[in-house]
């Protein structure tokens, strides 16, 4: 019984917020919910439920209820579980790589585009959002990433707005006030520049702090930040490590709305792999060396046909495409050395140049730490030579760094059915599945798993499946790199192998 009340409340908060809780986080939830409950003198999981449910029907839908609410409990209620059930984390300086493509490239560019665009006699503006800020780390270290490229705060009307789903976590970022383990990556000349010691905390400088705003806010919910202009005015969204709790179908809502607040031109950056499988056809994506940036495209208002194209666009995309370690030139950047060592150490895995490709990885990424793209060389290059032991190590070095990297589970996933471990390899197949159940590929490995393992009537479900999802792509899109295998191809080969696996049953 109270599962099912979990899965509801559960369901309420992803309706509510696009906060994806897992099952097997249930208990947690549990334990958190019951607190809330305890604190409204509510006695069961039910009572939470309609509680919440009524929240969303208007105050009078909460009359029968014994222990009435104010008017500002039941505003707060839902922050005060949020509070509760988000994790802020985060400290300054977070993603460096991210960071000084900013500070060398991006900040530098708007700044000049903005610059050009003043009226004659009138400020140039600024404006960028942290969606998903927590305790203002991140917001508070692009301020400084400004200041340090000698931004003319005064000359500028600039602001920079934070919203968070917490209102703990606002509440702490307006403070601005910081322990020493937030500042685990920022140089010590930085904090002491920027940063006044205050008792056992460090606190933001004034100057900067001025400038910053914080607000509660849900970003599947209330409205993106505006000075009442209407939409669009934001130059630059940054939403790192926000949408790994999201639904999916929460995350295409809420870049839509990203879309449409960003300025022509405007950037949205993200967590690394965070809109893997999204519709992001209506931004300019450019792939650099550590990071994506999406871009809206520099174009006048749309025409009314236009637009109902456009709002189509927006329509989920199939991500069946699988998780592939081909690296796409990247553009020139500022750090062209780097791009180009990556470009040779692909090619070298392209051309089965194993020992070569291991060299120029390993050689990257001991000189640049950070660089996940060069460990997964490494480590396919490394599991192609059966040098099983190195490919996991690198494998569990990068999803450390990323979870969400689909094409290391995947590389797992292989190695370990190579090794005759079908649970571990069922395991990471599983797990890519839960973060992207369209990813095909996985789930003809599973089938075939399923096979090994004396398992046809799991094999054929997951057969079925894989069918179901192949038919919304293009048929002759191809699958796999290796056999060059089509869509189509695979469709008469599943629809082979299930109606085999039919007559064994019935034979049997």
């Amino acid at each position: 019984m109270d599962d099912l009340i979990l899965k509801r409340i559960s369901d309420l908060i992803a309706d509510h917020s696009g906060l994806c809780i897992r099952p097997q986080d249930f208990q947690i939830l549990s334990d958190k919910v019951w607190l809330r409950a305890k604190a409204l003198g509510l006695t069961t999981l039910a009572d939470y439920h309609n509680y919440l449910k009524a929240l969303d029907q208007g105050f009078l839908a909460l009359n029968s209820f014994k222990a009435q609410p104010t008017p500002p409990q039941l505003r707060s209620e839902w922050q005060e579980l949020y509070s509760i059930l988000t994790i802020n984390e985060s400290y300054f300086f977070r993603d460096s790589n991210q960071l000084r493509l900013l500070s060398d490239r991006l900040l530098p560019e708007i700044m000049q585009r903005k610059q050009t665009a003043a009226s004659l006699g009138s400020k140039p503006s600024l404006r960028i959002w942290s969606a998903g800020c927590s305790t203002g780390e991140e917001l508070y270290s692009i301020a400084i990433a400004l200041d340090q490229l000698n931004f003319p705060w005064h000359q500028w009307d600039a602001q920079l707005i934070g919203t968070d789903i917490s209102a703990a976590a606002v509440q702490s970022a307006r403070q601005g006030l910081y322990s020493s383990w937030s500042f685990r990556q920022t140089p010590p000349a930085i904090q002491q520049k920027y940063f006044q010691a205050d008792r056992q905390a460090y606190k933001i400088c004034d100057r900067l702090q001025q400038h910053v705003v914080f607000q509660v806010g849900n970003l599947l919910k209330d409205p993106c930040p505006s000075r009442g202009h209407g939409p669009g005015d934001l130059d630059l969204i940054l939403c790192r490590n926000v949408f790994i709790y999201l639904d999916r179908q929460a995350i295409g809502q809420i870049i839509q709305r990203f879309h449409s607040a960003l300025v022509p031109q405007g950037y949205l950056l993200t967590g690394h792999t965070e809109l893997y499988g999204q519709n992001t056809s209506p931004f300019l994506v450019t792939s650099f060396p550590e990071t994506v940036v999406y871009q809206k495209p520099p174009q006048a208002a749309l025409p009314q046909a236009a637009a109902s194209i456009a709002a189509a666009q927006w329509q989920s995309l199939p991500s069946s495409q699988p998780a592939r370690l081909t690296l796409k030139t990247p553009p020139p950047s500022l750090d062209d050395g780097l791009a180009a060592a990556l470009q040779e150490a692909d090619t070298f895995l392209q051309q089965d140049d194993y020992t070569n490709a291991i060299r120029a990885a390993k050689q990257l990424y001991l000189a640049h730490p950070d660089c996940t793209a060069a460990r997964q060389i490494a480590a396919r290059a490394y599991a192609n030579t059966g040098c099983y032991s190195q490919a996991k190590q690198l494998c569990q070095r990068v999803i450390c760094d990323d979870p969400l990297s689909l094409d290391m589970h995947y590389l797992l996933a292989q190695i370990a059915e190579d090794e005759n471990n079908l649970e571990a390899a069922k395991e990471h197949l599983r797990k890519i599945i839960y973060l992207d159940p369209d990813f095909v590929k996985a789930y003809l490995d599973l089938a075939s798993i399923y096979d090994r393992a004396k398992q046809p009537e799991k094999a054929k479900t997951t057969r079925e499946h894989a069918l179901t999802l192949l038919a919304k792509l293009p048929p002759n899109t191809v699958l796999d790199d290796h056999s060059n295998a089509t869509v189509a191809q695979w469709q008469a080969h599943l629809k082979q192998q299930v109606a085999g696996g039919d007559r064994q049953s019935s034979q049997d």
